[in-house]
């Protein structure tokens, strides 16, 4: 029999235990009063544990730690103990998604990709391969606002399982509903869509005939959230895009205030909703400034009440920001130990931070500015320590009072993204698997600093910048509607496109400004440019350039058109 480790979440603390003699695997919980009761609750389990098993001996679950040096040139091998739905995780290119069941992973049907049930938890695993056939992993674990402490706290543990299955080596997110990290969000091209219910309440399946009104708010111009509200006009606003899903009927409100991109992914979410629910057979209506009066009034008609001119303004959809913090705020490293039985933080450094202060013996965690925390794993840390580096990132944030959807993400030593090492002063990369190697035209060298691509726009108020990363970005990401900033590490790209709006234009230098005084690097080099007039500087650093991209793009104009050939091809 195996005993595998367990961990606490909220007074309840899960273990698992495999009998080998039988392949009978189980999980055993326990609610405990105070953190001292952990002990007691360990004992009785492993009696429990014990009494079930006919025959064997018990051993405590240690791997050996396994060397992160040249592990993303090999193929992972997993651990004694894992789970026969991660038998073959990891192997192949592109996104794997398992839903917790009965405290189990189960495969999530693929073509349901997208769809995130509030009361449910998910693991999700993204795999890379790149020419030379290497593999990288990201490993996140989603859980829903209604989700419960068993399901998040098996979530937790098998994406530790996932992730020792794979040598150790993939970066690990903790991920929750509406708070998502961009790269996650990245995956689904026409965005997440949350839905009410879940596996244990039994409300997961839609009757593609059934008849029933639901109102989606789409928040988002770049990597979109689909999220279920009330069915009224109280819910609206005229900054946002909504879908009113009446079965037969899909209606698209193009809220007034709102940008190209935004109206565009809005209809990409509704053909989805089309095809996933109804089989592609429900006709997608447009409603826009440009729409007659009785398209209008069969919108209102259909949600119950109101009229265009009812429509709450622009300020009621609230900010798509998720979290500002104070700017008095510093970023800080704080050495992260529980050697004692309970977890101690030390302060060692603010910004700038040096990268030398970083131990391989231990583990570290990066507070920035922004809602997320990094957790970073010594090569020399013992494997416990690794497993259980994301529990130490939750304390934490128990321990800072900060919310409970804080993003936190584990790091291993000498595999750190950009998004880690730009807050250093300087950074000396160990592992170029994690680089995009970029040449200069220049000077034919190569630079180790990932370029990476931010959409910048003026919140609602007027006031506030919001910064959106874009994750792997490509040309098609520079939309004429939006100002861009491109960081390469010793120069700022600030590109503005022809459909910025004047306030966006005027201020996008201040913006390159205050995104460097982030990372203290103030004295980096700021270059601006207007759309149609890049400097090969810039244009060398996307895979591919074409010159003639926006002329060939397809208008809002032609992708209703479109929509409406589609609805005249279900009448036949």
């Amino acid at each position: 029999m195996t005993f595998y480790t367990g961990h606490c979440y909220k007074n309840k603390w899960i273990m698992f235990c495999e009998f080998r003699e039988t392949r009978l695997r189980k999980m055993f919980t326990i609610r405990v009063s105070s953190h001292q009761n952990v002990y007691i609750a360990t004992a009785v389990l492993l009696l429990v544990c014990c009494l079930s098993c006919s025959a064997g001996t018990v051993n405590v679950k240690r791997p050996s730690p396994s060397s992160t040096t040249n592990q993303a040139k090999k193929q992972a091998t997993g651990p004694t103990v894992m789970d026969p739905a991660f038998a073959n995780a990891g192997q192949t290119a592109g996104l794997e998604i398992w839903r917790i069941e009965n405290f189990k992973p189960v495969k999530f049907p693929q073509n349901d990709y997208g769809k995130f049930y509030s009361g449910d938890s998910y693991i999700i695993l993204n795999t890379k391969v790149n020419k030379r056939g290497e593999k990288t992993w990201d490993i996140h674990y989603w859980l829903g606002k209604e989700t419960t402490q068993d399901e998040s706290g098996s979530a937790a543990i098998f994406a530790v399982q996932l992730d020792d299955h794979l040598g150790g080596v993939p970066l690990q997110y903790r991920e929750t509903q509406e708070h998502e990290s961009q790269l996650f969000l990245s995956y689904f091209k026409t965005g997440i869509r949350y839905l009410p219910g879940g596996k244990s309440s039994g409300f997961t399946h839609v009757d593609r005939n059934a008849f029933e009104k639901r109102l989606f708010q789409v928040k988002g111009s770049r990597n979109i959230r689909v999220k279920q509200v009330d069915a009224s006009i109280s819910s609206m606003n005229k900054g946002d895009c909504f879908i009113l899903d009446v079965g037969k009927d899909i209606y698209v409100y193009v809220g007034t205030k709102s940008k190209r991109v935004e109206r565009l992914k809005a209809i990409s979410a509704a053909n989805q909703i089309r095809d996933q629910d109804h089989a592609g057979k429900s006709k997608v209506h447009i409603i826009d400034e440009y729409s007659p009066d009785h398209d209008f009034a069969d919108f209102f008609s259909a949600l119950g009440s109101g009229s265009a001119s009812a429509v709450p303004d622009e300020s009621a959809g609230g900010d798509d920001a998720h979290f500002e913090q104070s700017q008095e705020r510093t970023v800080a490293l704080y050495r992260v130990s529980d050697a004692s039985g309970s977890l101690k933080i030390d302060k060692v450094a603010e910004k700038p931070l040096q990268q030398s202060v970083l131990d391989g013996n231990d583990c570290f965690i990066l507070d920035t500015t922004d809602s997320n925390i990094f957790v970073w794993v010594g090569k020399k840390c013992t494997q416990k320590e690794k497993q259980e580096a994301m529990v130490k990132g939750q304390n934490f944030l128990t321990s800072q009072k900060y919310p409970a959807w804080t993003q936190v993400q584990r790091i291993v030593e000498g595999a750190e993204p950009t998004a880690f090492t730009q807050y250093f002063q300087s950074w000396r990369s160990r592992n170029e698997l994690h680089t995009r190697l970029i040449r200069s035209p220049s000077t034919e060298k190569y630079n180790s600093f990932e370029p990476r691509l931010f959409h910048a726009e003026i919140k609602a108020r007027g006031a506030v910048f919001d910064v959106e990363e874009i994750i792997d970005f490509e040309q098609k990401d520079l939309n004429e509607d939006d100002v861009m900033l491109l960081d390469i590490g010793k120069e700022l790209f600030v590109w503005i496109g022809n459909g910025a709006s004047v306030k966006e234009k005027a201020k996008a230098n201040d913006l390159a400004k205050m995104h460097l005084k982030k990372y203290n690097r103030e004295d980096t080099p700021i270059t601006s440019m207007a759309q149609g007039h890049e400097p090969e500087s810039f244009t060398s650093l996307f895979s591919e350039w074409n010159p003639e991209f926006w002329e060939t793009l397809e208008s809002y104009d032609d992708i209703k058109a479109k929509i409406e050939e589609e609805n005249n091809a279900l009448n036949l």
